[in-house]
């Protein structure tokens, strides 16, 4: 019989719940955790990634397509750490292996989401401020600041539905419309756990500038941990 080529696929039905406030910085501290069991391992392959995404973006977007494939073989690579206590370098290609084509029409969708997005909202605020006229003019500064703080959330929840995304490919099975759909609406329900992890990141890369530098090579692959937590948390099998 042939070996199943992702058995941490879940047939099961899966049930997005909302957890409190406080889980967002259990997040970071359960990624601490997982880390510390293989801190070199995970700190090479968050290396060999950069080095990949780097140079695929020699072509413009395409690291950006590959990021999502990338993304989930780190996400399998750390249950595989989970259940049987070794992650191995080419974890990080697993993605390829069990949902390439999913996972990389997700990275396209993602990059075309972001350029109508960037276009959409560029547009809107240029048009805006191009009917600054006398007394319209407060108007027209307020509505464009008003249509630049809408865009950057719309960015902010694409880019954090990304977070997840690609774990509900090669963990749940869904598709990619399906998996961005479903990782922005837990966003949502999950608004103020978000808003603490996202404080706690900020302070982790104040770290990073502390150290001049030096904290990204535990800080950056940290924080990746801490997307295969945070799912865990919020996405469950029924």
């Amino acid at each position: 019989m042939p070996s199943d080529p992702n058995p941490n696929l879940s047939d099961s039905p899966l049930s997005i719940v909302s957890v409190p406030a406080g889980n967002g910085l259990n997040w970071i501290a359960d990624a601490w955790t997982l880390f510390k069991k293989a801190p070199w391992m995970m700190i090479a392959l968050w290396l060999v990634l950069m080095i990949i995404v780097t140079a695929a973006n020699l072509i413009p977007l395409v690291g950006q397509i590959l990021t999502p494939a990338l993304m989930a073989g780190f996400m399998l690579g750390l249950a595989q750490l989970e259940k049987e206590g070794t992650l191995r370098i080419e974890a990080l290609f697993e993605g390829f292996k069990t949902q390439a084509g999913p996972l990389l029409v997700m990275g396209v969708m993602f990059v075309i989401t972001i350029l109508l997005l960037t276009v959409v909202f560029g547009v809107a605020i240029a048009l805006t401020l191009s009917a600054m006229s006398g007394e319209s003019a407060v108007i027209a500064v307020l509505g464009a600041l008003l249509l630049a703080l809408l865009g950057i959330a719309a960015l902010l929840i694409v880019v954090f539905a990304m977070w997840w995304a690609p774990c509900l490919v090669v963990f749940n099975g869904l598709k990619p419309g399906e998996a961005m759909k479903t990782a922005a609406g837990a966003i949502f329900r999950n608004l103020l756990p978000s808003l603490v992890y996202s404080l706690v990141l900020i302070l982790l890369y104040l770290v990073v500038v502390v150290t001049v530098g030096l904290g990204i090579f535990v800080v950056a692959p940290l924080v990746i941990v801490s997307a295969y937590t945070s799912y865990k948390d919020i996405f469950r099998s029924l």
